[in-house]
């Protein structure tokens, strides 16, 4: 056989087994030989396809015809998706040149198949996707159950459905495959025109007609009035009626007309509830109008409180993410978001940008960029006094006793916040789109956080509507491992459905615990940077890549990467222990950021686990002459993140002298039990402070894995002393005989 990479077929002299009139003859494809290369069978395997699923989905394909307009479609769409490599290139995230996903794109069958696939999967889960394949197979006089839960095939698109529509419940799955048979049918020409009638999946099919398939559509609603027309009556190809399920029984039924009936059993296969639910997505630009509908127009009548409080928050975020010396009650440890878009004219940019619609009302900017000018105390007043005049102006149940049918204006207000930060620290292409019942799903959350913060003994206006740590607060301290996910949020955004929280950190390992670093949820892979190259820089520990695809190594495809366990273990000798001069008063203003040179290589490898499509990834730091060293990149960044923004200084005022007993390191790696370090820290209660001066980043990132179990400050531009002030008041009582790593 050609070792090269092609599209299998039948051999030659066996016959044509993919008719081009919409039938298959299952007979003479049975009796086959199918030809195909070594390595394309090897990408098969990878991906968890088999042979026979492949070339009975690219049969399936063959009975339906894009046009001009439907190839360039998925051509482009194939084309425009990209990808990235992780360090060392030994990962790709996306649909690399080896994903199976190309293969199949090699020929006209296999991209009518992708269309296909990742239609369904688009607005369906991965399961009922499955279902509705094999029905379609059966209808085409297939044995089912080929392709149940064998489904791989993920490609995203917009397949322009009507995000009005009801998304609760999915119709059943023979309905939707007679209804995708009727289309191939009129995409052939056996058919003129075919009528579809139901609730929710009807979007689905006229979504699939429109924009894979380029027929005429028509969409009415269940008397008769015309939602959606994008021809002349007499050339509609394709007619949508919306109707209630109690309606479909009275319709007269013939040979171009499909019912698409809701189905309880579809609730039953799904592993949970919501998965049964459809996905529909919505253009960035007018999706807050089209989302909250007339509850967000009433918001935007306040559109110079609005921009109060957004500028506000920008302001707040700015303080604590440059270090201001003044963050009142805030904690500063909680705090993560240090990438530039995220606050101060950042954040205000990024709102206008990520809401176009924002930009439109009269009077927001310039209340934005008033609000983020003032003082950093005026600022947080601003924020209550804005949030106050909002809840006067609400008429929810919430604010004002009012109806519990109204779109609470205050968590709407807070739901912008919140997707604005999470979006600023997010790499995406703007093709990709939030699912409309996941933007509803933050309004719930966010209107659950007002009214717990209404009842006495709730949290905090001010951390309620920042969504910032307090001193003192229940449940707001430094340790709650939530506050450090960056994987949650975008993932609640842009997927349409299932449980996040086991994508998240965390399991325990061994008593440690396993961060998530990448996961792929409904064919969108989420990625932290940490994966393209290891830092402690906190803004680069905070960014989040987004790409339609999967996590690939060679030919095989996977679903997560975790920290592997026992980060800091050393397989050949323990790290050199730490030697530091111990500095007395004034010596410490003389210290300069000196950098210890380090000739380190660092390599990424991975390890698969004995759970399907996870990676177990870290760094290997070879020190010269020293041990190798294990590096977690989940945990680093956790650690940069959590160790940042700590710290204030004075500059022009700066305290003279240390208040806490400080030494230099000149050498060595561990603070073990035996080295003079721990016995100085020992021999006195109260803290220590232990500066660690190299500024090579790969270096720091070594001394952060060997000491996270321990009190990490990642250092700036402040000077000693003042690191020892702010270290005693943003994180005392930790302990008689701490010791803060400071680098």
């Amino acid at each position: 056989m050609s070792s090269d990479t092609r599209v299998g077929g039948p051999a030659e002299g066996n016959g044509t087994v993919f008719a081009q009139n919409g039938q298959v003859d299952w007979v003479a494809f049975g009796q086959s030989i199918w030809s195909t290369s070594s390595v394309t069978l090897q990408r098969f395997a990878s991906a968890g396809v088999q042979p026979i699923t492949f070339g009975a989905g690219l049969a399936i394909a063959n009975t339906f015809t894009l046009d001009r307009v439907g190839k360039e479609r998925m051509h482009n769409a194939i084309e425009n998706l990209r990808g990235f490599w992780s360090f060392e290139k030994l990962l790709y995230f996306g649909f690399g040149a080896r994903s199976f996903l190309h293969v199949m794109a090699d020929a006209q069958s296999g991209i009518n198949c992708i269309a296909l696939c990742s239609a369904l999967s688009e607005i369906h889960n991965e399961h009922a996707a499955a279902w509705i394949l094999d029905d379609l197979w059966k209808l085409y006089g297939m044995f089912g159950g080929t392709v149940e839960n064998r489904i791989q095939l993920y490609l995203w698109n917009d397949v322009g459905t009507d995000p009005k529509v009801s998304t609760i419940g999915m119709s059943n799955s023979e309905d939707i495959a007679k209804a995708l048979r009727g289309l191939f049918r009129v995409s052939q020409g056996e058919l003129a025109k075919i009528t579809v009638m139901g609730s929710m999946n009807c979007a689905f099919i006229a979504g699939f007609a429109h924009w894979i398939l380029n027929l005429k559509v028509y969409v009415e609603d269940e008397a008769g009035r015309p939602i959606y027309q994008d021809s002349d009556p007499e050339e509609v190809q394709l007619v949508v009626t919306y109707c209630q399920q109690a309606s479909l029984s009275l319709m007269q039924i013939s040979s171009t007309t499909c019912l698409l009936r809701n189905d309880d059993a579809m609730f039953m296969r799904n592993r949970k509830p919501e998965e049964a639910n459809l996905t529909f997505r919505t253009p960035w630009d007018g999706c807050l109008t089209r989302v909250f509908g007339p509850n967000f127009t009433a918001l935007t009548k306040a559109a110079t409180i609005l921009g109060g409080f957004l500028g506000s928050v920008a302001s707040v975020y700015q303080a604590l993410a440059l270090g201001e010396s003044d963050v009142g009650q805030f904690t500063r440890a909680t705090y993560i978001n240090f990438v530039e878009p995220s606050y101060g004219i950042g954040y205000i940019n990024s709102v206008v940008s990520i809401f176009p619609e924002l930009n439109r009302l009269r009077g927001l900017l310039d209340e934005m960029q008033l609000a983020l000018n003032v003082p950093f105390r005026e600022a947080v007043r601003m924020v209550e006094r804005t949030v106050l005049d909002l809840e006067q102006l609400c008429q929810c149940d919430i604010c004002n006793h009012g109806s519990t049918l109204i779109t609470c204006k205050v968590a709407l207000a807070f739901s912008i916040r919140e997707m604005v930060s999470t979006l600023s620290c997010v790499t995406r292409d703007d093709q990709i789109l939030p699912a409309v019942r996941r933007i509803n799903l933050v309004h719930v959350r966010q209107r659950a956080n007002w009214l717990m913060q209404s009842k006495a003994g709730g949290r905090p206006l001010l951390a309620t509507a920042l969504d910032l740590g307090m001193e003192g607060v229940y449940g707001d301290d430094a340790d709650r491992i939530k506050k450090f996910d960056r994987l949650s949020h975008p993932m609640e955004l842009f997927s349409g459905y299932g449980d996040h929280d086991r994508y998240l950190a965390v399991g325990q390992v061994h008593g440690e615990p396993q961060y998530c670093t990448a996961a792929v949820n409904h064919g969108l892979c989420y990625i932290l940077d940490c994966l393209r190259s290891i830092s402690s820089h906190a803004e680069n520990a905070r960014m989040v890549h987004i790409v339609p695809g999967h996590i690939q190594m060679g030919d095989k495809q996977f679903g997560h990467v975790y920290d592997i366990p026992g980060g800091s273990e050393v397989p050949s000798k323990e790290p050199a222990p730490v030697q530091a001069d111990i500095l007395e008063g004034l010596q410490l203003t003389s210290i300069t950021r000196q950098a210890r040179r380090f000739d380190l290589k660092i390599d990424m490898l991975c390890t698969e686990t004995a759970t399907e499509q996870e990676l177990m990834v870290y760094y290997r730091a070879t020190i010269p002459g020293g041990p190798v060293i294990r590096l977690q990149p989940g945990q680093i960044s956790k650690a940069a993140l959590k160790g940042t923004g700590i710290l204030t200084c004075k500059h022009m005022h700066c305290t003279e002298r240390p208040v806490i007993p400080c030494a230099l390191v000149r050498q060595g790696w561990l603070v073990s039990k035996a080295c003079d370090v721990r016995t100085w820290v020992d021999a006195s209660n109260g803290p220590k402070c232990l500066i660690w001066p190299q500024l090579d980043d790969f270096a720091r990132c070594v001394a952060i894995q060997l000491h996270c179990s321990g009190y990490i400050v990642i250092r700036k531009n402040e000077c000693i002393p003042c690191c020892t002030v702010s270290l005693v008041h943003e994180m005392p009582g930790q302990g008689r005989k701490d010791l803060y790593h400071l680098m």
